[in-house]
């Protein structure tokens, strides 16, 4: 229980008349009267609170959280009591979480519902506790405030971002992928379902001329089939040392573990097998190759809470035990990292051996912080300085990408706002060309 900045103004006045006795004796009395009134009125306001008593409170939240992203959590109140209440409310969330406020103060009236929602922006996979649920409640007369605790205690898991499966599904129903920048890369050509009628042209097959359009259109009309095939992808992660850079309030990792598990959703809904692995100095995690969104939310339980670690990655190791699990030729994309020739040509070598069985996608990460020091305009000499060093450091890694490509690999590199539309995109793309 508190004292309300009401009751302090009405103590104040109390001691007016007080310090003035010696003016006049009777003020000392009429001081302590007008403080044994205060007294007895907060007494009344304290025992007519009803905060104990006529309000009820829960809390909702999705036990999944996305990473990276704001997240909704809703606390429900009613007023069953026929005063209006000014209350303050404070939720005890983990504290690695960001928010844009602590403390809520509202009113309620009377015999009504309230709808309290705040929303939160997790920075770290895992799983974490919510605490309990503290309010707090003027007196009807405004003079005290109590307190009271609701257990609210409950753990939430840290997912990667999830609402942007949610939103790819949406515009998948509504034929609306554009929205987001995804291209339509279908393939068309000799398959079992039935894509569209198009005119005949001098290098069509006159097997696929469909004579009953043609006599109707009085021109050759061709059926064109849509190509259905299963292949296998397969996602490799590093989460070695590199990995562990920041961009933002994520890390690379955090980036790479969201475009991949957006990447295998798309896969698996094209009727393809997916699987994962994930290494540094040596492989952590194997899931083989299958289809279905079964697998999808096998691979999200084992990344959600996969954490850098703070070591050099083995490309060897790692590639070594895929040669020895993946026998069958598949999309490989690897997540990771290059920073000068040298690691760059340790990749290479290893991937030129991959590419010989395998289609290989390397995806990096291009740092907006350095490209944005690339960008400012040349005002002081430290600013000079920073962009040097920033040149320098994007030409060495174009020249480390170029060594990557001339040994037969694919590469994408780019900012982390672009990765799972461009990852994707080119995903779609092999795909229609038949490439895999």
């Amino acid at each position: 229980m508190q004292l309300s900045n009401c009751t302090l103004f009405l103590l104040l006045i109390a001691a007016i008349p007080i310090a003035l006795y010696r003016v006049s004796p009777n003020l000392l009395y009429v001081g302590f009267g007008y403080g044994l009134l205060l007294f007895g009125v907060g007494i009344l306001d304290y025992l007519t609170s009803p905060l104990f008593k006529k309000i009820d409170l829960t809390r909702e939240i999705d036990p999944r959280f996305s990473l990276g992203v704001e997240n909704r959590v809703t606390i429900r109140m009613t007023n069953n009591s026929r005063y209006t209440l000014h209350l303050r409310l404070k939720d005890d969330f983990p504290t690695k979480f960001k928010f844009d406020q602590v403390v809520h103060e509202f009113q309620i009236t009377p015999y009504s519902p309230y709808i309290l929602t705040y929303y939160l922006r997790p920075l770290r996979r895992g799983l974490y506790k919510f605490g309990d649920i503290h309010l707090q409640c003027w007196g009807v007369l405004g003079l005290l405030i109590r307190q009271r605790r609701f257990p609210a205690q409950a753990e939430v898991k840290v997912y990667p971002n999830l609402l942007e499966v949610r939103k790819y599904e949406l515009l998948v129903r509504r034929g609306m992928l554009h929205e987001i920048g995804l291209k339509n890369s279908r393939r068309f050509g000799q398959g079992t379902e039935l894509e569209r009628l198009r005119e005949y042209h001098h290098d069509d097959d006159f097997r696929r001329i469909d004579w009953k359009a043609t006599s109707r259109q009085h021109k050759p009309i061709v059926r064109e089939f849509e190509t259905e095939r299963s292949q296998e992808v397969l996602i490799i992660l590093d989460t070695g040392r590199l990995m562990s850079s920041p961009i933002g309030d994520l890390i690379k990792l955090d980036y790479a573990i969201n475009t991949s598990l957006m990447t295998s959703y798309v896969s698996t809904l094209k009727g393809d097998k997916v699987g994962l692995i994930t290494f540094s100095d040596m492989v952590h995690q194997y899931v083989a190759p299958k289809p279905g969104k079964k697998q999808f939310h096998t691979m999200l339980e084992m990344l959600y809470n996969v954490q850098a670690h703070l070591v050099e990655s083995s490309f060897e190791h790692a590639f070594e035990y895929l040669a020895s699990q993946q026998r069958k030729r598949a999309l490989i994309i690897l997540f990771t990292d290059i920073l000068d020739k040298e690691s760059a040509q340790i990749l290479s070598n290893h991937m030129a051996q991959l590419a010989k069985h395998h289609l290989v996608v390397c995806v990096t990460l291009s740092d907006s912080n350095i490209l944005a020091l690339t960008q400012q305009p040349l005002k002081q000499s430290k600013i000079i300085y920073q962009k040097a060093i920033a040149e320098k450091l994007l030409n060495e890694k174009r020249e480390a990408l170029e060594i990557v490509v001339k040994r037969g690999v694919v590469t994408i590199d780019v900012p982390a706002h672009q990765l799972t539309i461009a990852v994707i995109n080119k995903y779609l793309e092999l795909k229609a060309k038949s490439r895999i």
